[in-house]
């Protein structure tokens, strides 16, 4: 359901007895309005009832070499079975939890037996106010030679002066696949832009100052008022009633808990900007640029709660190939990896205030050499200054070569926590942003337009685009650290030394536990765009569009654990952490056919057939869709738990830090072949129309109606093959890096894919201990598109130039299913299915009056 509402009004600001604007002040006053409920459908799989108690005799493994086979599960202290597959008693800390992960309700299956149906409820309110006054006087005319009468008058320059402000309210409510993760976010903001045009003859001056500001506040159901995890017995997590909630539990067949992580952003933006434009002859010319102080602060703790994965380690026999199972180890309470990161009290529980700054000065001239020939050229430079924390309160790592270069055990000493000021020993002073600034983005741009023949057009560019944003967040990153925060991954060395009760023992003095580092050198990452586009007039008004575009990235984002190899942790006395660099790279080619038939009695359509294909080690740039970055947490029916926030333009981490060209594979946002059309028919009803010209009863109920719609049917996106709760990946501190073999002579494509199997999951095996596997990334190809929407509007004329418009939309009109997600984790229970759909028909009427 939703509903939007608004009004426009505007014209000469007149006060009566105030202030008479005239022809000279005007005003704009703009609201919109929006309510609405978003449908959430959701299937998911959790423990039977038996399962609940500790009963595993009617358990069948559902994936792995033992599928269908019934578990087995040991003692993990005496490595004898337990009777009956059935544990004795339920940690005390798991029973408390119980009650927030729901009882099945689809009844006949273990698998996906968990449906959740909600509706995410949001609302918002935005206000516009613009005032624009013209300044500058009139200039007296001479007396015309010969005529009579006073000298004339003519305007002078249009100066003018313009003030907005611009209010927008939001509130929007989190649902996750189980009742209990939800939560909500709530959104602040104003702008407001000051412009003054000035003109000096034929040279206008444009010159703005804006400042803008947001808050947003994201929360769970429990913050302030029910610390669940500490009240179950979990110790050593955060201790801020901000941060209450679930802990995250990971599993491998079942959904894992990830509760809303909460977190408050207070951002203000203060820009100056100045351009000019000046048209001289056969060029026009345009220069100036624009200054940035960002101010972010935000308090937020991504693992206050604390993280546990179980992957049945425990609850295994090593004797007994393929036995345990992850949830007999939750029962008893024994994690074999745990993982926190929360602020400290004495530095706030995790506020940090960053400063940057950012400003840019461009140069461009469109050049008209001929009638049918014209040149954009211009250049573009940028710069973006690194973040800084307010009180230094951020922490790099600084390593030695051998590090990212020698996948062999290393001294704790290759690895030095350095601050703002401090120098390390391997990369020297680090100023107070921690990372070198980038002062070499250049950005030309050059664009021609040529007709060489009277109904061709022939247009091409090329231009350069970078990264900025890849600073902010950096940030955020190297401040959740120690000292001034807890960040810890603790791996399980025998069975009960990590628990549900202790799972975050303080490290051993020398221990570092720091969880981020980013190369000193980073450098901001940049696209080359270039495009070729040729016009032909078929007809006049039938026009075809040969269209090619191609990207090349370079220096894009990748994310690696250094501290590990094939035989473990590699680094003694250091935690695993990411390191973060600019090593990437893309290329991406599209093609693609346009054609659009213009409006001509009463009818218009156009649709455009692409082809493309995008290869990269790194989605970074332009990614749509961002792998997510899994620490400390774990994937299960397709939820996962994450340590690090994952940001736009960061990759999935690497699966083998020394081999990073085995990462090269489809970006997560290829799509091969994509179709959009859209159509217009005015109904030959109505006045000016074919039929039911007269005024009459039947006129007015079924004449000037449009009918308009639009289509889309495009393959789908690709996803990573990934092995779940593998105990050799989590042994180093991550989970879900690891990818599987691809069986020999095995198809991933399945002749007739459906909901419970889109692709052959006989296709993928775990590598054998201690190796890596062989799939690639994004090897799998996911659900496409077939999307249809639909559209009826009418136009009612009333009397002095008043109409009321009526219009009735649906979107995906024929309740099609858009399947957006697969599990693609191989140990999952729901390995090979479809886990996610979008939303399926929803209508909207719109009634909108004009005066």
């Amino acid at each position: 359901l939703q509903n939007r509402f608004g009004a426009s009004l505007g014209g000469p600001l007149n006060i009566p007895k105030i202030y008479k604007g005239g022809s000279k002040t005007f005003f704009f006053v703009n609201y919109n309005g929006a309510r609405s409920q978003s449908p959430f459908d959701q299937f998911s799989t959790v423990p039977t009832l038996l399962e609940r108690t500790g009963n595993f005799s009617q358990t069948t493994y559902a994936s792995g070499p033992n599928s269908g086979q019934p578990v087995q599960i040991f003692d993990p202290f005496t490595g004898l079975p337990y009777p009956n597959n059935t544990l004795p008693a339920v940690n005390p800390v798991a029973a408390a939890l119980l009650k927030y992960i729901p009882a099945p309700n689809v009844p006949g299956t273990n698998v996906q037996n968990f449906h959740y149906v909600s509706s995410a409820d949001s609302n918002s309110d935005d206000l516009n106010i613009r005032l624009n006054r013209a300044l500058g006087g009139t200039t007296n005319l001479p007396r015309t030679p010969g005529g009579s009468g006073g000298g004339g008058r003519r305007s002078g320059p249009q100066n003018n002066l313009s003030f907005g402000f611009h209010y927008h309210a939001a509130g929007t409510g989190i649902v996750n696949p189980f009742p209990t993760e939800n939560g909500n976010t709530s959104t602040r903001s104003f702008d407001i832009p000051v412009a003054y045009i000035r003109s000096f003859g034929k040279l206008t001056n444009i010159a703005r100052i804006d400042y803008n500001r947001n808050r947003t506040r994201t929360t769970n159901l429990y913050a302030f008022s029910q610390d669940v995890a500490g009240l179950a017995g979990i110790t050593g997590i955060s201790q801020d009633p901000f941060d209450y909630g679930l802990p995250s539990l990971g599993f491998t067949n079942f959904t894992s808990v990830q509760d809303v992580t909460p977190q408050l952003l207070r951002n203000q933006t203060i820009t100056f900007s100045d351009n000019m434009i000046w048209p001289h002859g056969k060029n026009t010319w345009r220069w100036g640029g624009d200054f940035r102080r960002i101010q972010t602060n935000i308090k937020t703790d991504s693992n206050g709660r604390g993280s546990f994965v179980f992957s049945g380690l425990n609850t295994s026999n090593s004797i007994v190939d393929g036995t345990g199972y992850d949830f007999a180890d939750f029962l008893l309470g024994l994690p074999q990896q745990t993982s926190a990161q929360y602020g400290l009290p004495q530095y706030g529980y995790g506020n940090f205030h960053f400063r940057g700054n950012s400003w840019d000065l461009y140069a461009q001239d469109e050049w008209r050499i001929r009638g049918n020939l014209t040149f954009n050229l211009g250049l573009r430079y940028e710069y973006v200054s690194p973040f800084a924390e307010l009180d230094d309160r951020v922490v790099n790592l600084d390593l030695a070569p051998s590090v990212l270069t020698t996948p062999v055990p290393l001294p704790a000493s290759a690895v030095v926590p350095v601050q703002p000021g401090q120098t390390g020993p391997y990369h020297g002073f680090y100023a107070n942003t921690l990372v070198h600034p980038d002062r070499n983005n250049f950005a030309p741009r050059i664009g021609i337009a040529w007709k060489p023949f009277s109904k061709t057009v022939v247009r091409a560019g090329y231009g350069i685009s970078y990264n900025t944003s890849a600073y902010q967040n950096m940030a955020q990153q190297l401040a959740f650290q120690p000292p001034f925060a807890i960040a810890q991954t603790n791996v399980q060395q025998a069975a009960g030394n990590l628990t549900l009760q202790n799972g975050f023992p303080a490290p051993a003095a020398g221990v570092i536990t720091n969880s981020f580092a980013v190369d000193p050198n980073y450098r901001l990452g940049y696209v080359q765009i270039r495009n070729l586009d040729i016009q032909q007039q078929i007809r006049p008004t039938l026009l075809l569009n040969l269209d090619y575009t191609g990207t090349k990235g370079t220096r894009l984002d990748i994310l690696e654990d250094p501290n590990r190899d094939l035989s473990g942790i590699r680094i003694a006395n250091v935690q695993p952490f990411y390191f973060e660099n600019s090593l990437g790279a893309s290329e991406a080619n599209a093609g693609s056919i346009r054609l659009r038939k213009r409006l001509q009695n009463g009818i218009s359509v156009g649709g455009t057939y692409t082809y493309s294909k995008s290869i990269d080690d790194a989605s970074t740039i332009g990614a749509g869709a961002v792998a997510p970055i899994t620490q400390g947490g774990g994937f299960g029916g397709g939820t996962t738990t994450n340590t690090l926030t994952a940001s736009a333009g960061r990759t999935q981490i690497a699966q083998d830090p020394f081999n990073l060209a085995a990462e090269r594979g489809l970006s997560s946002f290829d799509q091969r072949h994509k179709f959009v059309a859209d159509y217009l028919w005015e109904l030959p009803f109505g006045s000016d129309r074919r039929w039911l010209t007269s005024k009459s009863i039947a006129r007015d109920i079924l004449g000037d109606w449009q009918w308009n719609g639009d289509w889309t049917i495009a393959s789908g996106l690709p996803f990573t093959p990934i092995v779940l709760g593998n105990p050799f990946d989590l042994s180093r501190g991550t989970n879900g890096t690891l990818r599987p073999d691809v069986v020999p002579g095995e198809p991933i494509i399945v002749p007739n894919p459906n909901r419970l199997q889109w692709f052959n999951t006989a296709a993928f095996v775990a590598p054998p201990p201690g190796n890596y596997g062989d799939a690639r990334r994004n090897s799998i190809i996911g659900p496409g598109t077939t999307l249809f929407n639909m559209g009826l509007t009418k136009l009612i004329p009333l009397k002095h130039n008043q109409n009321l418009e009526l219009r009735i939309a649906a979107a995906n009109v024929f309740n099609t299913p858009q399947f957006t997600a697969i599990d693609t984790s191989l140990g999952s229970a729901s390995f090979g299915r479809i886990i996610a759909v979008g939303a399926m028909r929803i209508l909207q009427f719109t009634a909108r009056f004009r005066f």
